[in-house]
């Protein structure tokens, strides 16, 4: 008896589903970005290299405290480290999510907030082209690029393996959003907090790992006031709570989904 492609997507997607959902500890992969010779935006005293590692460490701290998390990270020290590199570090570290970390900048002093960025199949609006460009812009001629992208090998593939390729694919695609609008509702749940808005963009780092991932850029180095609360350690702290806060509810929510697959 054989199955139509419908059928074994159908078949093999709660398998999938479980794959996805770690019974124990749920790997985080951390990735402050720029580094090193590569500043990211600079504003007066604020320096984006400088200030996503010191939010990503403080999460790394808090998510080391849960034994229900496992964590990595792309950097502890103000080093540059390419794009390609940082995507397979998370895969040879088999994470089961990537959370990258910026600041942002703008030509308007009065733009503000947090955003977060998740890879999925819509056009990008074209802030979040240019953004996103910007960020990329390292990987231009650089012999790493095809390391580790392999491009789109589907027509290569059998319909099986093709199957599991789009369904892994939508998966993860799923998996990021779901993991963007918890960081939302942490976010809209304090009252105190700068506005928090889901954006999606192809930045290289989200777009090339295969697990579920999120870029979020912490505020505006361009924005006086914002600039000057990113400097201190209690706003820093406060960050890496709320991160940690959404990812911890994110694994309890992915646990009961996967709980109930199995019943």
């Amino acid at each position: 008896m054989s199955l139509s492609r419908f059928q074994f997507r159908h078949i093999l997607l709660p398998v999938l589903l479980l794959w996805s959902f770690p019974a124990s500890a749920l790997h985080i992969m951390l990735d402050p970005g720029h580094g090193g010779v590569d500043t990211g935006a600079v504003h007066g005293n604020a320096k984006e290299a400088d200030l996503v590692l010191k939010v990503a460490q403080r999460l790394k701290a808090l998510l080391e405290k849960n034994p229900e998390f496992t964590v990595s990270i792309t950097r502890m020290h103000d080093k540059n480290i390419t794009l390609p590199a940082r995507v397979k570090m998370a895969e040879e570290a088999k994470a089961d999510l990537f959370v990258s970390l910026h600041a942002n900048a703008a030509s308007d002093q009065r733009a503000k907030g947090v955003e977060f960025f998740f890879q999925n199949n819509l056009p990008p609006d074209e802030d979040s082209l240019f953004l996103a460009s910007q960020e990329n812009q390292m990987l231009l001629n650089s012999k790493e690029l095809h390391d580790i992208s392999g491009g789109d090998e589907l027509s290569k593939k059998g319909d099986v393996a093709a199957i599991v390729e789009d369904l892994r694919r939508q998966n993860r695609l799923k998996s990021s959003l779901r993991l963007t609008e918890t960081l939302t509702q942490v976010w809209d749940g304090d009252a105190n907090a700068a506005p928090a808005t889901i954006k999606q963009a192809p930045f290289y780092v989200i777009s090339k790992t295969s697990m579920p991932a999120v870029l979020i850029e912490i505020g505006f180095l361009t924005n006086p006031r914002e600039a000057k609360k990113l400097l201190t350690p209690d706003y820093q702290s406060d960050l890496a709570q709320k991160i940690y806060s959404a990812l911890l509810s994110y694994k309890e929510k992915m646990d009961n989904r996967a709980a109930k697959t199995l019943n």
